[in-house]
């Protein structure tokens, strides 16, 4: 005989209550225009992943029925679900903790943690937590009350086919999906605050320039930084041209570490961390200050600049002869399993490479310039772009805040897939894009920032040298090692467990700053005050 479900372990006070019907129950948190289409994708009390597909907005969904519920993540993971099943015990949670605490001590998944080493994320469907499970971006997951588990893949970042190219069409076509994604996030807004975080960099911008375009007057646009860097007054610049309010949180070394030690911060890791991910601290410290110092209004909305565009990477294979899936899942190993100074324990991970493999599966790789294109573009927003990059929206909520993602939504992603993958595989094109709006916009030329101003013909002329006479892996990591000595944000100071000396030699022998924090995190040292992974131990 099934027995009931119990109810979802729900700890966001966001969720809203749908009854469908005496015995059926359709839990939402996310964007309230999602409620409505939800609740119209339903049919004879199921949900219709056609109308799944169509879907605007970002959302987590429940269904839950007599004997089957239906857990839905939107195409980004926007708000993580969770899920244990042990025989008919079925237990969800938007909180992994929950689900981990059920067990009388924590049990480590050591693949996870080897993972999360090298990468700051977990891939597919697991946790750190043993038998706790995750909710894929754009996946749908039925679990029956006697413990049955079915999933399905509703909604994937690919390429449509149309190949759209030629300057003015892909413009148009681009302008137009973004504007119409701008235009309802500003209809939802209803005149709140905005606040962007003003990069020198492309997105932010974009974001700026369509908010200056159409008049919207409330935002405020901030930056950090050690001092007012190249990046951090190219940033004023542009607010200054667009007439939008600007501030800067200078990053001090002593008040970081101290604010970093301190027994609120423990609970924004908790917090933060999604069973899965690194937290990412970026702006950690600007938003608290902003919070702290009454800078911002108490209903504002964060709108970083997170985008479909330009997750590609290794572009050079859209010109080989032949990719086999061995090469592509090489290439996906070697750009994201590189966190520390030997990454061989999670290159020839077992679990991963199945991972990597019913992945490639999934999305029917075949050795076409599109397969190739979708294979590490998509692998890279469903796993980085949503569990690392896109969980920084946990920061923002931490703090009392809510956060939109235009540049993430329906319309826009689908517009990039629809174009030439001569302009899909990298940003050049975006760039231009960008900038020749700004210019319009504002009748300057600005340039966005990049870390050098050496020309790459340069760059490229001293790296053949190196190259030839074997000195440019060195050379390549002690500039490595003393650009994070130096950081213009900051980011070394977040490093506890390592002193200056002893930061520099990680990062020069290969290591990352973020494998650095995955190490401090996984062994309760990134906080004095946190303590989530005891008596697990890391293993490698």
């Amino acid at each position: 005989m099934c027995m009931p479900f119990a109810s979802p372990l729900l700890t966001r006070t966001q969720w809203r209550a749908h009854t469908v019907d005496a015995a059926v129950t359709l839990w939402v948190v996310g964007d309230r225009h999602c409620d409505e289409q939800l609740l119209g994708a339903l049919s004879d009390g199921m949900l219709d992943t056609a109308a799944l597909r169509t879907t605007t907005g970002h959302y987590a969904a429940i269904l839950m029925g007599p004997t089957e519920m239906v857990l839905v993540e939107d195409p980004i993971r926007s708000f993580p679900l969770f899920y244990s099943v042990v025989g008919t015990d079925v237990t969800v949670s938007d909180d992994a903790l929950a689900l981990a605490g059920f067990a009388e001590d924590y049990v480590a998944d050591f693949d996870s943690r080897i993972e999360f080493r090298h990468a700051a994320y977990v891939a597919g469907n697991n946790t750190l937590y043993a038998g706790v499970k995750q909710v894929q971006a754009g996946e749908a997951v039925t679990i029956t009350s006697d413990g049955g588990i079915t999933s399905k893949v509703y909604r994937r970042i690919h390429y449509s086919g149309l190949d759209i190219s030629g300057a003015d069409a892909v413009d148009a076509h681009f302008t137009e999906a973004f504007n119409a994604s701008m235009a309802r996030f500003l209809e939802q807004s209803n005149g709140r605050q905005l606040v962007v975080p003003l990069s020198g960099g492309l997105d932010s911008r974009l974001l700026c320039l369509y908010l200056k375009e159409v008049g919207y007057q409330n935002v405020v646009t901030f930056t950090y930084g050690v001092g007012k860097t190249r990046e951090v007054l190219i940033s004023e610049s542009v607010a200054a041209a667009l007439g939008q309010k600007w501030l800067f949180c200078d990053y001090e070394e002593d008040a970081i570490r101290e604010a970093w030690d301190a027994p609120d911060t423990a609970d924004f890791i908790k917090f933060t961390h999604a069973s899965a991910s690194l937290p990412h601290i970026q702006d950690w410290y600007a938003v608290r200050w902003l919070k702290q110092e009454g800078l911002i209004e108490d209903n504002a909305i964060f709108l970083p600049g997170h985008t479909i565009v330009g997750n590609m990477h290794d572009e050079g294979i859209l010109e080989a002869e032949s990719v086999s899936p061995e090469q592509i899942k090489d290439l996906i190993l070697r750009q994201h399993y590189v966190l520390q100074p030997d990454n061989s324990h999670a290159t020839n991970n077992t679990r991963l490479h199945a991972t990597i493999d019913e992945f490639l599966g999934d999305i029917g790789y075949d050795d076409s310039v599109v397969s190739r294109l979708t294979a590490l573009e998509y692998w890279n927003v469903r796993e980085r772009q949503t569990k690392y990059i896109n969980n920084s929206l946990r920061n923002y909520e931490y703090f009392g805040y809510d956060w939109a993602l235009p540049m993430l939504d329906r319309e826009v992603y689908l517009a990039w897939g629809d174009l030439h993958h001569s302009v899909t595989r990298n940003r050049d094109w975006y760039q231009g894009y960008v900038n020749r709006r700004y210019a319009a916009a504002t009748g300057q030329a600005l340039d966005t920032f990049a870390p050098t101003n050496i020309s790459a013909g340069k760059r490229n002329a001293v790296k053949s040298v190196l190259r030839r006479v074997g000195l440019l892996e060195l050379a390549e990591r002690t500039i490595s090692a003393k650009a994070v000595q130096n950081h213009p944000m900051g980011f070394n100071w977040f490093a506890t467990g390592m002193d200056s000396g002893e930061l520099f030699k990680f990062t020069r022998s290969g290591g990352n700053l973020l494998g650095a924090y995955a190490d401090e995190f996984l062994t309760d040292r990134w906080n004095s005050h946190c303590q989530l992974f005891t008596p697990a131990t890391a293993e490698d």
